[in-house]
């Protein structure tokens, strides 16, 4: 079925030229080699520990696409905590801190006017420091870790403390009051924050589970954590930021870390890939609407060579966009309100081992191996017996072409679809026909879409 497009209010001159802006490589034509750059400079360390399993929803019926599901929904939820909750849990944690500088600080000026220390003092203040560990525990968890860093600063000067107080040292129990004020002090500032607890970029769990597909214990985590920048906009929550590993600001010149100016997955950018989508995006009942784009980290510079500095479109970032809607049943009916108003052909992984596989360069593997015309051998929605899930591979007649001039005519989009559980996702879409190009996936292949 073919049909075209309903009408693109206000966007159809600035769909003209942007489709390596959006993240898809040029088309590649079957006999062409497939690539995708190389590692990224540098061999940074190890992950680190694996995250707990993502919390199931209960009740509701089978979801199609289970894996996927989970992974989306282990994303969408922390993308979520830190455009809403953030800002109040650094807050509660930076009060949680305050409080307990702030008993100290009495503590030792009593101790000073009374000029003795018992151990009913040192008890107050090691009350208070788990008290703030506690606190700042309940506001971050399990996002951030700050319990036991709480906790080792004031035991180890809660032990020096219960030392000398039975000798009632007064001097030694000063010195080591202001010692701790000042440990607790220096992690409730701004800058420890932003450093430690940072959403800008995000560096936590989030980051591991948009990368999800390789385990911690893969010796190339390393290299796909260290190369791979990701924009993430929660667009249902007027949220932008970036994922990836900070640079070492201070082990290098200012000059050579890259500059990446304006926001992330900013709202031309975002509307820019709502008009590529076409029947996709699907507003009604919709909870959560996510803009995700994996591109490959700027390199830090050298003498020979500048650092990068522009703008994030300039990093050719392969976007994601996701739908959240409040059950299965909704997004599968927003599902088919989509198909209705554009076509489908068979179903493939948005794989890039398996889209190199087939000769036709479709990811439309046969149980041989071989590339099938129709499809996967199964049809049916959800994962493959062998391998990812299945998307179905989507087009739709756009209201005008990229074919270099010819934007007299509708242009056709073509790109990757899917439900999973309560989501819709979509992605690869561009005017090159699946088959007409090869290798577009870029840093996408490290995503949590290509691993479920």
């Amino acid at each position: 079925m073919q049909r075209t497009r309903r009408a693109l209010l206000g966007v159809g001159v600035a769909l003209a030229g942007t489709a390596g802006c959006l993240g898809v490589e040029g088309v590649q034509y079957p006999d062409a080699a497939a690539g995708d750059g190389g590692d990224p400079d540098g061999d940074p360390p190890e992950d680190g520990p694996p995250d707990d399993p993502p919390e199931q929803t209960d009740g509701g019926p089978p979801d199609a696409n289970a894996a996927l599901a989970t992974a989306t929904r282990a994303v969408v939820d922390d993308a979520v905590w830190f455009a809403t909750e953030y800002p109040a849990a650094v807050a509660t944690y930076r009060d949680a801190i305050a409080d307990a500088v702030a008993t100290v600080r009495s503590v030792r000026a009593t101790v000073d006017e009374e000029a003795a220390i018992a151990t009913e003092q040192v008890d107050a203040v090691a009350a208070a420091g788990e008290t703030a560990a506690d606190r700042a525990a309940a506001a971050l968890e399990p996002h951030f870790s700050p319990g036991p860093r709480i906790r080792a600063r004031v035991d180890r000067h809660v032990a020096v403390l219960r030392e000398f107080a039975p000798r009632n040292d007064v001097d030694r129990a000063l010195e080591e009051l202001d010692r701790m004020r000042r440990d607790l002090a220096s992690v409730g500032t701004a800058i420890y924050v932003e450093e430690e607890f940072s959403r800008d970029p995000i560096y936590n769990r989030l980051f591991r589970r948009l990368l999800a597909p390789l385990p911690p214990e893969d010796p190339e985590r390393g290299r796909v954590t260290g190369g791979t920048l990701v924009e993430l906009a929660v667009a249902s929550r007027d949220f932008s930021t970036y994922a990836h590993r900070p640079y070492d600001r201070d082990g290098v010149d200012r000059d050579r870390i890259p500059r990446i100016y304006g926001d992330a997955f900013d709202s031309e950018r975002q509307r820019e890939l709502r008009a590529r989508l076409g029947p996709i995006p699907q507003p009604e009942d919709r909870v959560e609407e996510l803009f995700v784009a994996y591109a490959r980290r700027p390199p830090l510079g050298t003498r020979r060579q500048e650092a990068f500095e522009g703008w994030p479109r300039e990093l050719d970032g392969v976007p994601v966009h996701v739908q959240r809607y409040p059950d299965a049943e909704t997004a599968e009916a927003r599902l088919s309100t989509a198909l209705d108003e554009g076509a489908t052909e068979g179903r493939a992984p948005v794989d890039p081992e398996a889209t190199l596989a087939g000769s036709d360069f479709s990811g439309n593997a046969s149980a041989d191996g071989n590339a099938t015309e129709g499809g996967n051998a199964s049809d049916a929605d959800g994962e493959t017996d062998d391998g990812p899930t299945a998307w179905h591979r989507f087009y739709h007649r756009e209201a005008e072409g990229e074919r270099y001039g010819f934007d007299e005519h509708a242009g056709v989009q073509y790109g990757y679809l899917v439900r999973a559980g309560e989501f819709l996702l979509a992605t690869g879409f561009s005017g090159d026909a699946w088959e007409e190009r090869t290798g577009w996936h870029g840093r996408l292949r490290h995503g949590w879409v290509t691993g479920a």
